[in-house]
C-alpha cells in the first residue's frame, strides 16, 4: 500500500536536482524514464506547490500548470506537509530523517508536539533548539560543501519561525509578501550553480479551510497557476523550472467526521492527523478504536516499510506507535483536542492525498 522509494518519489526527485549539481547525493534519483523528462540545466528552480495533489491540476484554474505536467510522483508517507518538506531539505526519507507526522511523539521532551508550530497539544510553545532537529548535513549544507548554492523563496511571515529554523538551515533565504515579488532573475548567479526553491502555500490553506469547492480554493488555484506562468516568462535561459507538491488533499463531509470522546482515548497516548492516527497503548484499545471507527489498524512494522529506505534515525523507534488507523475514504478520526473545524484533511494513503505532479518547463 505504501510509498515504494524506488525512483518515483519527491524523494528521489530532489536526490536527483542534487546529483546533477554536485555529482552526489545520499539517496537515489529519478527513474531513468523520470530524469529523462527533466532537462540537463546550470541551475533548477524547484517550486512546491503545498497540499497540490496530482489529481487537483484538472481544476479550471490550473491552466499554465496542466500543460508542462510530465508524471505522476508519490509523497512521502505520511502524506503531510511537515514530512514532505523535512524530505526535501534533508533529501532523505523520513525513515531516515526522523519526522513521521505533523503532530509527533518526541521521546526527549516527554510530549505530543506539532512540528510545523512547535506547540503541545494544549496549544503550548515548546523550547527546542529547532536548527539541530533534523540530521545534518542537510541538502543546503550538502550543497555549499560542493561549491553549489541553495536558495529558498517563501512567504515572509514564516521568515523567522521554529519551522523555517528546522527546515532552512545553511540556505539563502528570501521573503515575498506577494507571489508576484518572485523573480527568479535575482536567485541566479554566474558563480556558482543553484538550486533555488519557491514554496507557495495558499493551496493548502484554502483546501484546509474551506474545501475544493470553495470560492478560496478557486483564487488559491489562480494564484498558484499565475505564479508558475510568471516564473516561466521570466525564466534564465539555463535553468530548468521543476514543480511538485508536498501531498495533496481530500475533502471530508461533516457525517464522516468521527469525533472521539476523551474516554475513547483515555490510557492510549495519540498524535499524527485525522486521516492517519498514530496510537501507543493496549491494542485491544486500539482494535476497539478501529472497530468504532471503521478505519485499518496497521501495524507498528507494516508502517516502518512506509517510512522508506535507508539507515534510519536514531531516535525512530523511540517515536513509533503501536499501530497506526488509517481512516476509511472520506472519513477522519478525530480525537478530544485535534481540530474538527476544517474541510480539507490529507495523511493517508490514498491517491488523492499521496499522488503529486512532476511539472517541467525549460
Amino acid at each position: 500500500m505504501g510509498p515504494a522509494y524506488a525512483g518515483n518519489n519527491l524523494v528521489n526527485l530532489v536526490a536527483e536536482l542534487e546529483r546533477r549539481l554536485t555529482g552526489h547525493s545520499p539517496t537515489r534519483g529519478l527513474r531513468p524514464d523520470l530524469a529523462a523528462m527533466i532537462p540537463a540545466a546550470r541551475n533548477y528552480l524547484l517550486v512546491v506547490f503545498d497540499g497540490l495533489g496530482a489529481g487537483q491540476l484538472p481544476h479550471a484554474n490550473a491552466s499554465a500548470m496542466a500543460e508542462p505536467r510530465r508524471a505522476i510522483l508519490e509523497a512521502p508517507f505520511p502524506t503531510t506537509t511537515t514530512v514532505g518538506l523535512s524530505s526535501i531539505c534533508t533529501g532523505l526519507t523520513p525513515r531516515q530523517h526522523g519526522v513521521i507526522g505533523y503532530r509527533q511523539w518526541l521521546p526527549d521532551l516527554q510530549k505530543v508536539v506539532s512540528l510545523l508550530r512547535w506547540t503541545d497539544l494544549s496549544g503550548q510553545p515548546v523550547r527546542y533548539d529547532t536548527a539541530s532537529f533534523l540530521p545534518a548535513p542537510n541538502l543546503w549544507e550538502r550543497l555549499s560543501s560542493r561549491q553549489a548554492r541553495g536558495v529558498v523563496v517563501q512567504p515572509g511571515a514564516f521568515f523567522d519561525t521554529l519551522l523555517t529554523r528546522m527546515l532552512y538551515r545553511g540556505a539563502e533565504m528570501r521573503g515575498y509578501f506577494s507571489a508576484s515579488e518572485v523573480d527568479p532573475a535575482y536567485l541566479f548567479t554566474r558563480s556558482k550553480r543553484t538550486l533555488a526553491m519557491v514554496y507557495y502555500h495558499a493551496v493548502d490553506v484554502a483546501a484546509h479551510e474551506a474545501g475544493q469547492h470553495s470560492e478560496s480554493y478557486r483564487l488559491a488555484m489562480a494564484g498558484a497557476d499565475q505564479l508558475w506562468a510568471r516564473l516561466a516568462g521570466r525564466l534564465p535561459s539555463d535553468t530548468v523550472m521543476v514543480g511538485t507538491s508536498d501531498h495533496g488533499h481530500c475533502d471530508i463531509p461533516e457525517e464522516g467526521k468521527f469525533i472521539l470522546e476523551k474516554t475513547d482515548t483515555e490510557g492510549l497516548r495519540w498524535w499524527g492527523d485525522s486521516r492517519a492516527l498514530m496510537l501507543s497503548g493496549p491494542s485491544e484499545r486500539i482494535g476497539a478504536l478501529a472497530e468504532k471507527t471503521g478505519s485499518r489498524m496497521i501495524a507498528a512494522h507494516v508502517v516502518r516499510t512506509w517510512l522508506g529506505r535507508g539507515r534510519p534515525h536514531p531516535d525512530l523507534e523511540a517515536r513509533m506507535p503501536d499501530a497506526l488507523l488509517l481512516a476509511r475514504d472520506n472519513t477522519g478520526i478525530f480525537p478530544k483536542g485535534m481540530d474538527t473545524r476544517k474541510t480539507g484533511h490529507h495523511g493517508s494513503l490514498t491517491p488523492a492525498e499521496s499522488q503529486i505532479p512532476l511539472l517541467v518547463h525549460h
